[in-house]
């Protein structure tokens, strides 16, 4: 693409180059002309204005044919000043009486013989003799040469033209001053021709490089792999693609370290979810240790009910099942406390996984948003590349219109017709190049896409996983409070077992007493039962919540996988 645009810049720089030395060297050659045919005007004049002033008298033949001025016959004096000043200026000078030369400084180029005698053209004679008009001629052939010449009437005292007087120099001059200017401006073409060659393949080349820079290191994000380096020379332009650079190498950083804190929270949350499945492993199997316990208070309590009905001489007996059954609450509130102690580390647990999840949801919109901005400066790229279309079209329609106008010029135009077809090729192939950018911005703006739908399915599974973990953290909660309400059973139930062996006695109080205790601990079994089945429950939920938690870390674990992660050299 740049290289397409500066080709097209610098074919449209020279075009105008040859344009202006066009224009210069016919103002040159204009200006030059002009200031040849004054001089010659001014030699005429003098000429002229000499000859008057030199010699009185109109001029007149005599009868040998000889040139008079006035009664002198002025040939052999004047031809020596007319040879004198050809001698001195390189110019020509003829004398006429009417349209014969008499006096000349000219010879016939294939005779070497001087031109006396002979007739000026039938042109010269017309505009000079008849009409008394002052005469330029350019190019005009005069003894087997070109001249460029200026011819005088010469009139006597009454007015009449008689005569004319000749000025004139060869085109020689002309032309190699004329050519020495010409190669003037071609050298100075060239010359700039070159350092704009030089000066275009110098950006190309720079420009080229940064462009493969930044290329290679999107195609390495593209597969994945964030170790790409992009080379400083890339990063120390000023332009828009030093911008890009440092962009890339932006989005490259923030996504390592996206990844890195991704990954390692991945990790944590499947070492918490083995964590917590294994706490909720032990809670149960202490929890059904607490409902052996229970069923054994309840039959103690059949037990000693049947035996305060029976006999009150098992009284014995019933301090034994006291006894029994105290060291079975010692049993059951040190369980309790266990598993309060795990419910709480597990809640603690949940909260810290909840804090590293919101840390990986907000890692996350920075990702997007990320590749929602490279998604846009790939979309001004694309439009960039359009403008780059647009101008191409105009270029050819330009090319179209410079070929009908050099048709019509015919030989004149075959040059700008070759220059009009030059410029429809390099449109066409700034139009095929800009087709070609629009199309990898096409495929660029897809995979952006498709990075963006994955950030979004990633965040998707962070807010289950976040959804899971607050669902978790309020079951804990529940667990908490029913193992403080067993805990506050079990103390009641100690409580009554030391006030049975305080009043054990008085033997008809301990009957009633038992009757009641017994039936309260039937009860309280009953209710121990019911609030054990449902912690049971609870632990279930909780062990199945950490296994889709660690489901979902591996998960998570297995699309960060797709990243590659290596440490970048400076």
């Amino acid at each position: 693409m740049v290289r397409t645009i500066i080709l097209i810049a610098s074919g449209l720089a020279l075009l105008m180059a040859a344009c202006v030395g066009l224009i210069g060297y016919n103002h040159i050659q204009s200006a030059y002309l002009t200031s040849f045919s004054e001089g010659l005007h001014a030699a005429a004049t003098l000429i002229e204005d000499e000859i008057t002033h030199q010699y009185e008298g109109d001029w007149s033949l005599s009868e040998d044919g000889e040139l008079l001025k006035g009664d002198v016959a002025i040939h052999d004096d004047f031809q020596k000043q007319l040879d004198e000043l050809h001698n001195k200026t390189g110019m020509h000078y003829t004398v006429f009486y009417g349209n014969t030369r008499y006096i000349t400084s000219l010879t016939d180029a294939e005779t070497g013989q001087r031109m006396e005698g002979t007739r000026a053209s039938e042109v010269v004679s017309d505009e000079v003799l008849k009409k008394g008009n002052e005469y330029l001629a350019k190019n005009f052939e005069i003894g087997g040469q070109k001249w460029y010449a200026y011819y005088l009437p010469l009139k006597n005292s009454d007015g009449k033209t008689v005569g004319m007087i000749f000025a004139g120099r060869d085109t020689a001059i002309v032309e190699r001053n004329m050519k020495a200017a010409a190669r003037a401006i071609v050298f100075t073409f060239l010359g700039f021709f070159l350092f704009n060659f030089g000066v275009a393949r110098f950006l190309i080349s720079t420009t080229s490089k940064a462009i493969r820079d930044i290329v290679g290191g999107l195609q390495s994000l593209e597969d994945g792999e964030l170790s790409f380096y992009i080379n400083d020379r890339t990063f120390n332009r000023k332009d828009e693609l030093g911008i890009i650079a440092a962009s890339s190498a932006q989005v490259r950083d923030k996504l390592q370290d996206v990844i890195s804190a991704t990954k390692k929270l991945s990790e944590d949350v499947t070492q918490s979810g083995i964590s917590l499945a294994t706490s909720a492993e032990t809670a149960s199997r202490v929890a059904e240790q607490v409902t052996g316990a229970v069923e054994d208070i309840s039959r103690g309590a059949a037990s000693q009910a049947e035996s305060v009905e029976t006999s009150v001489g098992n009284t014995n007996e019933m301090g034994d099942s006291i006894d029994d059954i105290t060291d079975r609450i010692e049993e059951l509130s040190a369980a309790a406390n266990e598993m309060l102690t795990g419910a709480q580390r597990t809640v603690d647990t949940l909260g810290n996984l909840m804090d590293k999840n919101a840390d990986v949801m907000t890692s996350m919109q920075d990702v997007n948003s990320q590749i929602r901005q490279t998604n846009d400066s790939v979309k001004s790229i694309a439009e960039a590349s359009n403008m780059i279309t647009e101008i191409a079209q105009q270029t050819h329609l330009l090319s179209l219109n410079a070929s009908i106008e050099a048709a019509r010029a015919g030989d004149y135009g075959k040059g700008f017709s070759v220059v009009a077809s030059e410029i429809g090729v390099l449109a066409n192939q700034s139009k095929d190049a800009a087709e070609s950018i629009n199309r990898i911005v096409e495929t660029l703006v897809t995979e952006s896409k498709k990075n963006v739908e994955i950030i979004e399915q990633l965040s998707e599974s962070v807010q289950e996983q976040n959804y899971q973990l607050t669902s978790t953290k309020d079951d804990m909660d529940v667990v908490v409070e029913n193992v403080n309400n067993v805990e506050n059973s079990t103390k009641l139930i100690s409580d009554k077992i030391h006030l049975l062996n305080e009043l054990k006695a008085s033997f008809s109080d301990i009957i009633s007493e038992l009757s009641a205790i017994s039936q309260q601990n039937a009860a309280s079994s009953q209710e121990t039962n019911a609030s054990m089945e449902e912690l049971n429950a609870t632990f279930s939920l909780i062990s199945n919540a950490a296994n889709e938690l660690r489901d979902m870390a591996e998960t998570l674990n297995e699309k960060m996988s797709f990243f590659t992660l290596e440490e970048i050299s400076a």
